[in-house]
């Protein structure tokens, strides 16, 4: 049974099928105080921040309270490099990225495609669309 679920895994994975949210995952991960780990998170956005520039670029930045957990998490999005998402205030998103632990809750960057292709893509769905 096990030896099926992987290769289902490895199926959706080679079909282009998007990695399922797992808020779970990213709370462990958070009392854990992990970083680096890839993540999809789905939640509410509850505040928009102004964009901020750095020498990879312009984020955009917002933060989702986490849909299945009491935490919030920051998202990064580099729109120097991917689409801006028009996230507003209450929207339902979906994110998938890089997740950075700090005592805040944590953040999630690296939400676009990956030009050097040296990196995991990363996508917010909101709305029914995804930018990446």
């Amino acid at each position: 049974m096990r030896r099926w679920l992987a290769g289902l895994v490895l199926l959706l994975v080679a079909c282009g099928a998007s990695p399922q949210p797992d808020d779970a995952a990213i709370v462990s991960d958070f009392h854990n105080h992990q970083s680096n780990v890839e993540v999809t998170a789905d939640g509410t956005v509850v505040r928009l921040l102004p964009d901020r520039t750095s020498s990879t670029g312009t984020h955009e930045q917002f933060i989702v309270k986490l849909s299945s957990a009491d935490i919030t998490v920051e998202v990064e999005h580099n729109i120097s490099i991917g689409a801006r998402a028009p996230v507003e205030e209450g929207d339902h998103v979906i994110v998938h990225g890089e997740y950075i632990w700090n005592a805040q809750g944590g953040l999630i960057h690296f939400t676009h495609h990956d030009p050097q292709g040296t990196h995991e893509g990363g996508y917010i769905q909101d709305n029914g669309k995804t930018y990446d």
